[in-house]
């Protein structure tokens, strides 16, 4: 958590837009444009293997891609299914999905076939979750319009943001557990995936005080978790630390923080060997093979995390996460793997306020939300959501039951016209 940090000024996220944007080509280190409609959309949910080697992060590169349309109304036309499988044909008529799961409804979106949950939204082939740090929305729109983070404002104008997302708690790690679990389980501080270093104090404040005093403290926990979820529906995943070296190493080194990578906190994933096959160090990541669930944490530069505390987040801590962001989602994008259906969202896991000394602050971060099903363009969607929301997302687009508090979470169906 950043203990201390300035809340800047933002100006506004680029303009929203309809209609279809021509082919638009990004080299070096910039983005690839809206990959709207570029595509067909896979049938199912089937994802390649894990990747156990070669091909780390995303180079400069050069992606291009097209949009076949965004801005178009929100809503869901889905409805759940009673039998095992639906009819490739909908109400409407579309036809192309092929079989759909159970609960899930043949429709389309950007004017692709894809079977779409009874919440509207779609069936996802791949998901990639990039996770940044400690960064309110307001901050980057700042970065953005003054040319400090020229990827970020591509992206912003290529492809969908929210203006009204949050975090669930302070300071970082509660929220990422609630993004795979549902819920924070009592975890309320930086605590240490290292078993045997002592109970964690109960408060938030006092814990993190400790902890900055030299005394850690341990919180590996027993919850369910999208790992579980994932596994019992026979789908694949993968967790990958930048700079983590040894596989699910639980020690922090340099720029690696295992904070930041929260399948290591949970105990049937630490004590066997699963830990070590699916939590890895981001070298591993494979553009060909990826998991059907790609969890995505950067080093404590790429992720904007550091310097700490901050002095200037618009002129160092932004432009290092900028430049790093901006190859992998040009990469992701121009794979196969993600034009067949695969979603991928680059968001902050809190505010840069941290919460400030009380730990109240909860002002809106950013999320970036990319998929050939997903709205493009600049569109900025103002529906409310948090985590939990995004949790529900994947959850549904991938045929999941959700998990605690994602359960009563609206999923981010705005994203995804039904058209």
């Amino acid at each position: 958590m950043k203990r201390f940090a300035c809340l800047l000024a933002g100006g506004a996220l680029a303009a929203c837009g309809s209609g279809s944007s021509a082919n638009a080509t990004f080299s070096g280190s910039g983005v690839g444009g809206a990959g709207a409609g570029s595509s067909s959309a896979t049938n199912g949910t089937g994802a390649g293997g894990a990747s156990s080697g070669g091909g780390g992060g995303a180079g400069g590169g050069v992606a291009s891609a097209s949009s076949s349309g965004s801005g178009a109304a929100a809503g869901s036309s889905s409805t759940t299914s009673s039998s095992s499988t639906t009819s490739s044909s909908s109400s409407s008529g579309t036809v192309g999905c092929g079989t759909c799961p159970t609960g899930f409804t043949c429709g389309s979106a950007n004017g692709i076939p894809v079977c779409r949950a009874a919440s509207g939204v779609p069936l996802f082939s791949h998901v990639y979750v990039v996770m940044m740090e400690n960064t309110t929305l307001a901050t980057l729109q700042s970065a953005m319009s003054g040319g400090t983070a020229p990827n970020l404002k591509a992206m912003a104008a290529s492809y969908a943001t929210g203006s009204d997302y949050h975090g669930v708690t302070h300071p970082s790690l509660p929220n990422y557990i609630a993004l795979t679990s549902g819920g924070t389980q009592n975890v309320v501080c930086d605590c240490s995936a290292q078993p045997g270093l002592g109970t964690c104090n109960s408060s938030s404040l006092a814990c993190e005080g400790e902890i900055a005093l030299g005394f850690p403290c341990s919180c590996p926990n027993s919850a369910t978790n999208l790992a579980d979820q994932l596994e019992t529906a026979g789908k694949t995943w993968m967790a990958f630390g930048e700079d983590m070296g040894t596989p699910c190493n639980l020690t922090d080194s340099g720029n690696y923080a295992q904070r930041h990578v929260p399948f290591l906190y949970y105990d049937d994933i630490q004590t066997t060997a699963r830990c070590a096959a699916h939590v890895v160090d981001f070298s591993n990541f494979s553009l060909t093979s990826p998991a059907a669930f790609n969890f995505i944490a950067p080093n404590l530069i790429d992720d904007m995390h550091n310097p700490d505390p901050v002095t200037s987040a618009a002129t160092v801590n932004i432009p290092n996460g900028d430049k790093w962001v901006g190859p992998q989602v040009a990469a992701i994008t121009a794979s196969a793997a993600y034009q067949s259906g695969g979603l991928l969202v680059v968001l902050w896991d809190e505010d840069d306020g941290s919460g400030g000394l009380l730990g109240d602050t909860d002002d809106p971060i950013g999320i970036f939300v990319m998929s050939p099903y997903a709205r493009s363009g600049g569109y900025v969607s103002s529906v409310m959501g948090n985590h939990y929301s995004l949790l529900a997302t994947i959850e549904d687009g991938l045929g999941l039951p959700r998990l605690g508090s994602a359960a009563a979470a609206t999923p981010l169906s705005d994203y995804f016209p039904a058209n």
